[in-house]
């Protein structure tokens, strides 16, 4: 019996990616929709609305393994097939629907300055396919005295149905009152595949290297430029390439170690007060200073130590 399109469509939609990737071979028609751009993007969505297909990707230098989250009676994990080979092995620096961005632990020397450049790679362990990033020198000043990566991040932005790669240089020169900064940001676009430079980024220092990625911009606890000098949450957004600084609740200062996430979509932050507690808040509005909210305040003395 032939079944409407629209009806194979709903049920393929609902199977595991190891499934579909058989079920290329049933025949032509399968593999075309199964490959098809719009029945890709149908199985992310019913797979993010019911939290299926989730995989747990573990590091045992130099090799990855993973568990499927989804079989509850795996007993072991199971070792991933890297496509990409390096004496000094890769690491995973964050992942996005199921694609994983990361570089090599080895880097090559730029040009004639000693300054090292680490390869990145897009690698979707489910179904087997991978990428090599284009290679992007840093263009370094002449009056640079030292440099290294001060940030980078990866993240999908719906706006523009594309992945973003983000890398953060921090060079440093002596000037008349000690070391300032010249900052160089680039951001990859998937879609392009290309790399493009970001002028004029007021920030002074990141205090976490790696990105959280929400409302299509990449954000950073960072020592801000503007304002008074101190600890804060800085983004850059992709879509207009500004840098902007966050607003923290007024219940909150920098006087606490911060961490930032993303929690259901929304930008969160969780705040150690050291020895007095912990507090989760989630920031409502993207952008509206009075939407952070209080989730929740640990103050167990016996569990704040594991917070640090």
């Amino acid at each position: 019996m032939n079944l409407p399109e629209d009806i194979i469509l709903d049920i393929l939609s609902r199977l595991p990616v190891k499934s579909l990737l058989r079920f290329r071979s049933v025949c032509k028609p399968w593999c075309a929709l199964i490959t098809d751009p719009y029945f890709v993007q149908m199985h992310l969505s019913r797979s993010l609305a019911i939290n299926t297909n989730l995989i747990l990707i573990l590091r045992k230098y130099p090799k990855f393994f993973y568990v499927d989250l989804d079989v509850c009676q795996q007993e072991a994990a199971v070792e991933l097939d890297c496509p990409f080979k390096s004496p000094k092995g890769y690491l995973i620096f964050a992942s996005s629907n199921g694609l994983v961005c990361m570089f090599d632990d080895d880097g090559v020397v730029c040009d004639s300055q000693k300054y090292k450049v680490y390869h990145t790679f897009l690698w979707n362990p489910s179904t087997e396919t991978h990428k090599k990033l284009p290679f992007t020198p840093i263009e370094v000043p002449v009056n640079a005295r030292f440099a290294y990566v001060a940030g980078y991040g990866f993240g999908y932005d719906p706006t523009t149905d594309d992945y973003k790669v983000i890398r953060v240089i921090r060079f440093y020169n002596a000037g008349d009152n000690g070391y300032y900064l010249i900052p160089e940001v680039k951001v990859y676009s998937l879609s392009t595949n290309s790399w493009r430079r970001i002028e004029d980024i007021p920030f002074l220092d990141t205090q976490h290297r790696l990105g959280v990625f929400v409302n299509s911009a990449f954000h950073w606890i960072a020592v801000c430029k503007t304002g008074q000098m101190g600890l804060g949450i800085v983004s850059i957004d992709v879509k207009d390439d500004v840098c902007r600084e966050v607003p923290l609740p007024d219940s909150v200062d920098d006087k606490f170690y911060m961490v930032i996430g993303v929690l259901g979509g929304k930008l969160s932050m969780l705040c150690n007060f050291t020895r007095v507690c912990v507090e989760l808040w989630l920031m409502k509005d993207y952008g509206v200073k009075d939407s952070w909210e209080k989730q929740f305040s640990i103050e167990q003395q016996s569990v704040l130590g594991y917070f640090d």
